[in-house]
Order: C-alpha cells, then sequence, then structure tokens
C-alpha cells in the first residue's frame, strides 16, 4: 500500500510539472518591424515607415519620388520620415518595449540540485519551480503590451512632430526662393528707375545728385539680392538634415503643390478630438493602464511559492517526494514598491491633464496663426497688391514725363517690393501654421485632392 501510494504521488506530481511546463512553454509572437508605429500614421497622414533599416545605408525614396526632379509638401514628408537620423534612432524604442514584452511572458526555469554519494552520506538531489509566477505572469504581460503600446503612440507622435519639421521646412525653402526672386525683380525695377534718371539727367531735367542716388539704390539692390542668395542654401541644408539627405549632395529641386485652402474649422471640436485621439494623449493613457496593472503587481509581487521535489538515497532504492516552500510575510509586503507603484499611478493621472491641457493649446493657438495668416494674405492680395501696382505704374510713368520727382518713385518702388516680400512671408506663415494644425489635431485634415490648384 505504501508503495502504490508513493507511486501515486510521483504520478500526480509529474502530471503537475508537465502541465505548468507546457503552460511556460507558450511562447509570445511579437509584431515584426514598425508595423505598430505604422497602423498608427496611415490613417492619420496617409503615409507608413519602413520595414527595415541597415546601418550606413543610402538614403532609401519611396515610390514615386525622385528629390532632384520634383519634391512637393508631402513627397518631403514620405522622405523624412523614411531616413530622418534622429526619429529612425528613436524607433529602436518599439525594440526594447517588444523585448521587455517578450521576456515579460518568459516563466523561470527550475533549477537543479544534486549531492553525490561519498562516505558516509547518500546522495541527493532537488528541483524547484518558483510557481508564482505562473500566477503573476499575466500581470507582467500585461503592464509590457501597455508599455509597447505607450511606445509605439510616442513614436506616432515623434512621426507627426517630424512631419510638421519637414512642412515648415519645406514651407522655408520655398520662402528663400521667393524672396531671392524678388530681389531679382527689385534689381531690375530700379536698374530700370536708374536709366531712366540717367536719360532726365542726360537731357537737362534733373540734377546729377538725383541721377547718383538713383544709381545708388539700385546698386544696394544688387548688394541685397548678393545677401538674400546666401539664405536660400542655408535653408536647403536644414531640409535635407530633416529628410536624412545631409551626407549625400544630390539636388534637390523643391516645388509648391498649390495654395493652401481658406479653410474655416471649429477650434473647440478639433481640440476635444485630439484630446481623445491624438498619440500623445493616448500614450498618457497607456500610462495610466499600465502604472494601475504595476501597483496591482507590487502588491502581490512579495509572494514566492516554490514547488520542490527531491529524492535522497536508502538501503535499497531512493523515493522522489514533492514539497512547497512559501514565503511568510511577517516584516515584509514589499510596502516601498507599493508607495512607489502609487505615485506613479498619481503621476500618470496628472500627466494626462497636462497633455489634455497642452492639446487645448496646441489647437487653439495653431488654428488662430492660421487664420491670421490666411486673413492677411487674402487682404493683401485683393486690396494691397492692386493698389501697389497700379501706382508703381501711375508713378513710374509720370517720373518718365517729368511730373514728379525721384522720391515719390522711390517710395512707390519700397511699397511694391514690401507688398511682394510681405505676400511670400505670408504665403510661408500660412504654411507654417497649417503643418503647425495638422501636427496639433494629429492627423491631415485636408488631401493633396482637395487643395486648390
Amino acid at each position: 500500500m505504501e508503495g502504490r501510494a508513493r507511486s501515486r504521488v510521483r504520478r500526480h506530481g509529474c502530471k503537475v510539472l508537465l502541465a505548468l511546463l507546457a503552460t511556460g512553454c507558450q511562447s509570445v509572437m511579437p509584431t515584426s518591424g514598425n508595423d505598430p508605429v505604422s497602423r498608427e500614421l496611415m490613417p492619420r497622414i496617409g503615409l507608413s515607415l519602413r520595414q527595415e533599416y541597415t546601418p550606413d545605408a543610402k538614403p532609401v525614396m519611396p515610390s514615386g519620388v525622385c528629390p532632384a526632379e520634383a519634391l512637393t509638401e508631402d513627397q518631403a514628408v514620405a522622405v523624412a520620415l523614411w531616413n530622418n537620423a534622429r526619429y529612425i534612432e528613436s524607433l529602436t524604442d518599439l525594440g526594447v518595449a517588444k523585448g521587455d514584452l517578450i521576456q515579460a511572458h518568459l516563466l523561470p526555469n527550475p533549477e537543479l540540485v544534486y549531492f553525490p554519494p561519498v562516505d558516509f552520506r547518500s546522495f541527493k538531489y532537488l528541483f524547484d519551480l518558483q510557481l508564482e509566477a505562473f500566477w503573476l505572469r499575466g500581470l507582467r504581460t500585461e503592464v509590457a503590451e501597455y508599455e509597447a503600446g505607450r511606445a509605439a503612440e510616442r513614436l506616432a507622435q515623434s512621426a507627426l512632430d517630424l512631419m510638421r519639421d519637414a512642412r515648415q521646412a519645406h514651407a522655408d525653402v520655398l520662402l528663400a526662393k521667393e524672396r531671392l526672386r524678388i530681389a531679382g525683380e527689385a534689381v531690375k525695377i530700379r536698374k530700370r528707375i536708374a536709366e531712366l534718371a540717367k536719360h532726365r539727367l542726360e537731357a537737362g531735367d534733373i540734377a546729377p545728385q538725383e541721377a547718383a542716388t538713383a544709381n545708388i539704390d539700385a546698386l544696394q539692390a544688387e548688394q541685397d539680392a548678393a545677401r538674400i542668395a546666401v539664405d536660400l542654401p542655408i535653408a536647403e541644408e536644414r531640409l535635407r538634415n530633416l529628410l536624412g539627405l545631409g551626407a549625400t549632395r544630390d539636388p534637390i529641386n523643391v516645388v509648391s503643390t498649390g495654395t493652401l485652402p481658406d479653410a474655416a474649422f471649429d477650434a473647440d471640436a478639433l481640440a476635444a478630438e485630439a484630446m481623445a485621439t491624438r498619440p500623445d494623449a493616448l500614450a498618457a493613457q497607456s500610462f495610466i493602464a499600465a502604472s494601475e496593472s504595476r501597483l496591482r503587481l507590487s502588491k502581490l509581487s512579495w509572494i514566492r511559492v516554490l514547488f520542490i521535489g527531491d529524492a535522497t538515497s536508502g538501503k535499497d532504492n531512493h523515493v522522489f517526494g514533492p514539497g512547497f516552500r512559501i514565503t511568510v510575510p511577517i516584516f515584509n509586503w514589499n510596502q516601498g514598491a507599493v508607495a512607489r507603484a502609487e505615485a506613479e499611478a498619481a503621476r500618470a493621472c496628472r500627466l494626462l491633464e497636462t497633455v489634455r491641457q497642452q492639446v487645448v493649446l496646441d489647437v487653439q493657438r495653431s488654428y488662430r496663426q492660421y487664420r491670421q495668416a490666411a486673413d492677411e494674405l487674402t487682404y493683401l492680395r485683393t486690396k494691397v497688391r492692386p493698389e501697389v501696382e497700379s501706382s508703381i505704374r501711375r508713378t513710374q510713368k509720370a517720373y518718365e514725363q517729368g511730373n514728379v520727382n525721384y522720391l515719390l518713385v522711390l517710395e512707390a518702388t519700397r511699397q511694391l517690393l514690401d507688398s511682394y516680400t510681405r505676400e511670400a512671408q505670408l504665403e510661408a506663415d500660412l504654411r507654417r501654421a497649417w503643418a503647425e494644425l495638422e501636427r496639433s489635431v494629429g492627423r491631415s485634415l485636408v488631401r493633396p485632392e482637395e487643395m486648390k490648384p
């Protein structure tokens, strides 16, 4: 009877051990590549990330993109997401989070102890297995899953920040090119005025000092054009850096896809949408969930339950027998870790409120900046510029006929050039504000085909 009882104990112990090991052999299947971030970005901006990155490789262009031929705003964003060095570096955070998730699924290996027989001592062996690891694995996995989701959301928000930076750098290059064109126009206009002054001097209609003033003004316009010409390569270098093309010196041809729409939105509705859907707000919510799970885990992680199986040799044979070792919580209930987890949970809740307030500020501010630039640009194009262009034509014709002095011509020319420069600056401000508004909301507000030609 005693032998059969021992046999039943051994069989039951082996079944329990096999069941536990089978549970522990379940493996996690992590998402490959950058799929979590791409799934976040695709419905937001219609773009995804590369799946593989090779160190020291040349920049990889998305399909249909050739910066040397033409580089639009959307193409600049796509190139930046694929090649920006700082963003590619940050994508390793996703791999770290995946590693933590895999580690949370794993179970500790059983440990084996063996004492060989020596004089006056029989051999002995035992092994132990941490049973609490099976119980707590669900909580550990839950924390790791929330942290992995949080990492993906933060990387999606970083992608939105990069999208904004690329669009604004693209707008800066367009502004530099337009300012250079306006500077060239200024040189032509002032040279033409200088020629008129020369003819009037030869005709005896003006004094030499007035002709000299016109000539000096033309020379200063050339000097200003040479200075403005330096701004263009500087703006292009910043764009190259954001696109990850700084090491390559292939030419890039930045082009505009058209005028942005004069759109009106409900800023409060956009802010409410952003608070609910923007990646950094979702990351803050994941932080709260992870903190709550971590708090529950800290209240239980003091538990230690070991399954022990051992056997000692006897006169004729040895008997395998199960046993357990359990921690008795007399002194240590993991109070310090619990207090820390409670503080982190409180901080997570406060962080969410901080992020929400920042979201509201971002949306309201960027929308008002966009409306300001749009309204100013419309006013300048419909009222200021037509009047200035008409005035310069009348003034130049009157100066050619000798009906006005040079100071009036100079003032009219300055007003014309200032209006051109102001229009270019407002166009760039409008694009920068639009890029900031889309980043603040967390998605593209209009698609390229909806933009006015």
